[in-house]
């Protein structure tokens, strides 16, 4: 399997929908996009996404008219592109809506009970909203900016400045470390009981999506590394990333939590892991995550049953 393909199995990485880059140029266009009876609009509040009033638990795929209907405007709005004719585009309520009550919901909820192209969707307008919120004011001179090519720039308000801003997405790497049969697993003081995950970390400047791997396992579990091997990518909205995936090899065993980022790390082989699930002592990253796919393509290697087997018999005991 190439690396087009893997990334294809993370969620979140849909490849159906057409981006419409060069009719993004167009406002004309954009608009007559925005007025089609079938475009649908995805409203954005912070980081959440209107959801169904008659299903809470799926996203609202709402037409112009009940946009209007709901939020009292479809500007500011930015174009996502069309999937089979359809044209999509987010909805950036954090522009003239107050706090939302109810009516909303997170995208990691909500991305479980949709398809990958649908999630897709999701993933990509919450990362634009929260790009447009955060880039309201320009970072050169600090004048106001405003949106253009479909929501893809903002332009400084200041003709005399005149900064053009473009999306940013914050590059890191995620990374299952091994060692023979075992692979290495931390966990963060923040997050659920026994919940475990593999290393990540952002890339710094002046280095390589490599160098972060064997900078990052190093300084939070003190364990050197000596191979690296990429696998795939993921983007990862919350609130910007594009996650890089890899399997690494260690050339040491002795875990040291240098940096205190961790409050535990573990090797666990295959055995071991499935029997902590089991037991409810290790709980996995959520599935919609690429962490996930690095522990399952190593588990599903060599175990006898699979990841999701594992999981799926104790689902009740830790979700």
């Amino acid at each position: 399997m190439d690396h087009l393909q893997r990334s294809r199995l993370n969620l979140l990485t849909s490849h159906m929908l057409d981006r419409g880059a060069l009719l993004r140029l167009d406002p004309e266009m954009i608009a007559e996009q925005a007025a089609d009876q079938r475009a649908r609009f995805i409203g954005i509040h912070g980081m959440r996404i209107a959801v169904d009033s008659r299903d809470p638990a799926r996203p609202a795929w709402l037409t112009a008219e009940e946009a209007a209907n709901r939020f009292g405007d479809c500007e500011p709005r930015v174009y996502l592109g069309q999937e089979d004719q359809t044209p999509y585009f987010a909805l950036l309520l954090d522009h003239h809506l107050p706090e939302p009550g109810g009516g909303f919901s997170g995208l990691r909820s909500l991305a479980e009970q949709v398809s990958n192209s649908q999630a897709t969707l999701l993933s990509y307008a919450q990362a634009m909203a929260t790009w447009h919120h955060r880039y309201r004011f320009c970072g050169r001179c600090g004048c106001a900016t405003h949106l253009d090519q479909g929501g893809h720039i903002r332009q400084c308000s200041q003709v005399q400045c005149g900064t053009t801003h473009y999306p940013r997405t914050d590059p890191a790497i995620i990374v299952l470390v091994q060692r023979e049969d075992h692979a290495l697993f931390g966990r963060k003081p923040e997050w659920p009981p026994n919940r475990y995950s593999t290393i990540a970390g952002f890339v710094e400047p002046g280095e390589s999506a490599e160098q972060a791997v064997v900078r990052e396992v190093e300084e939070e579990t003190g364990i050197d590394v000596t191979a690296v091997r990429y696998h795939s990518s993921q983007p990862w909205p919350f609130p910007g990333s594009l996650m890089l995936g890899y399997h690494a090899q260690a050339g040491s065993e002795r875990i040291s939590l240098n940096d205190q980022e961790l409050e535990d790390a573990i090797w666990l082989s295959r055995e071991a892991l499935a029997s902590r699930i089991e037991q409810g002592l290790f709980v996995p990253p959520p599935s919609i995550s690429i962490s996930y796919r690095l522990i399952e393509d190593w588990f599903d290697d060599e175990a006898p049953f699979t990841l999701h087997t594992v999981c799926e018999k104790n689902v009740n005991d830790f979700f």
